[in-house]
């Protein structure tokens, strides 16, 4: 003999306890209209049933993603198909968050042993190749595709290659160089004068940052760079949120000036 679906009643209180939220969450879900009890009493309870815990979970796991309400009450409205689009959306998020996370602790772990055993050479050595791999794997992440439409595989499989060896000593030359031309970025910004020294001097500053992890350097693979700067928003916020709003501008118009065959 066929049963039915056993429908299972819990007023405010025993649903919260269920769920792990608090009364004052389910009245307020109620309010907006992200959870609406399935009836209310004569006595002014709210009832809820099977359909109503389960947009209960769903609602929870979004919070756990940490998607405003806003969000979840548009994803809720979707159908069951898109719904899964959008979960699958998440959970490429949620997996290159905890890839990044991972590289964080390695870090984090291999610092605390660093300073536990005495700071030596082969320890900071060791220290740099785990921060360094988090950096090309977060720049792979960003800007991978971008930087395939621009070069080939190859150049940027030595790039990487290149990055990677590098020893302390050239990693903090070349964190001392962009930081150079940070600063000549911001007084530039201010007096943009392209036949200006300083012009120049921030085109060779950049050019000789490049050359930390380029396998070799044309003015044409520069040039192109800089196209990439300016079509990127991601990359206009890194220059002026440094230097100043247009300082990514100026950097793109001073290598294009002195970037030439």
């Amino acid at each position: 003999m066929l049963k039915g679906r056993v429908t299972m009643t819990y007023q405010t209180k025993q649903l919260a306890d269920l769920a792990g939220v608090s009364v004052r969450t389910l009245r307020y879900y109620d309010q907006i209209g992200l959870l609406k009890p399935a009836w209310v009493g004569d006595n002014g309870y709210r009832y809820y049933e099977n359909d109503q815990v389960n947009r209960l979970q769903q609602i929870c796991l979004y919070r756990a993603m940490q998607l405003p309400l806003a969000e979840i009450q548009k994803l809720l409205a979707q159908t069951t198909d898109q719904q899964v689009v959008s979960l699958q959306q998440q959970y490429q998020a949620l997996l290159q968050q905890r890839k990044h996370l991972d590289q964080l602790l390695t870090l984090v772990q291999t610092t605390i042993r660093t300073q536990q055993e005495e700071t030596t050479m082969n320890n900071d050595e060791a220290k740099f190749k785990v921060f360094k791999a988090a950096q090309l794997a977060q720049n792979e992440e960003q800007y991978g595709d971008e930087l395939r439409e621009r070069y080939d595989e190859p150049i940027i499989k030595q790039s990487q290659t290149k990055y990677a060896n590098l020893s302390a000593t050239d990693y903090q030359r070349m964190q001392a160089i962009e930081a150079e031309l940070v600063t000549d970025l911001a007084v530039l910004l201010k007096q943009p004068t392209l036949d200006d020294g300083l012009a120049r001097q921030v085109y060779q500053l950049h050019r000789q940052w490049l050359s930390f992890a380029w396998p070799h350097y044309t003015a044409t693979m520069h040039r192109g760079l800089a196209d990439m700067y300016v079509a990127d928003d991601r990359f206009i916020q890194y220059y002026d949120q440094r230097a100043g709003v247009g300082a990514t501008a100026v950097l793109v118009e001073s290598i294009k000036k002195y970037a030439q065959d």
